[in-house]
């Protein structure tokens, strides 16, 4: 819970550079801005929402079958766009055939996220996750913010 706390404290100083520490081993001509926590040497310049459940299997134990994964690909199909015309958003889709997880992650630089973050991503993250829940099959409905960095 640690970790969250830190990424919870970064994103809501979004708006203050004083919470941000200039990378000094970067390489990139771009002027993203770069967040460290503490003294861990980890740093990053991408914040994820992820939002995610567990869906059931189908008929046959598994995930090719399962109108709960169908009905949860289904969602994800009407959001999408929403989802990729906030700025700076990647958008991954990650399922799990054995733990039967469903989940989509947005990927945005931390300076585009922190506007989303204050607004508590609605109104798209209460509609995505009032409609998830409604899907017959699906538990476990969470959110969660991470940092999200190709290394």
């Amino acid at each position: 819970m640690k970790i969250q706390a830190i990424l919870s404290a970064a994103v809501a100083l979004v708006a203050s550079t004083e919470a941000f520490v200039p990378a000094t081993n970067s390489v990139s001509t771009t002027t993203q801005l770069r967040a460290e926590i503490g003294e861990t040497g980890i740093s990053f310049e991408n914040v994820a929402r992820e939002w995610r459940c567990k869906y059931s299997a189908g008929p046959s134990g598994g995930p090719g079958d399962s109108e709960s994964l169908k009905a949860c690909q289904s969602l994800l199909g009407e959001y999408l766009p929403k989802l990729k015309a906030l700025p700076g958003a990647q958008v991954t889709r990650q399922v799990c055939g054995g733990c039967l997880d469903f989940k989509v992650s947005i990927t945005q630089p931390l300076d585009e996220h922190g506007a989303w973050a204050e607004a508590n991503y609605d109104p798209l993250e209460s509609e995505f996750m009032e409609k998830l829940k409604a899907i017959d099959g699906t538990s476990l409905h969470e959110t969660q913010e991470i940092t999200f960095e190709a290394l």
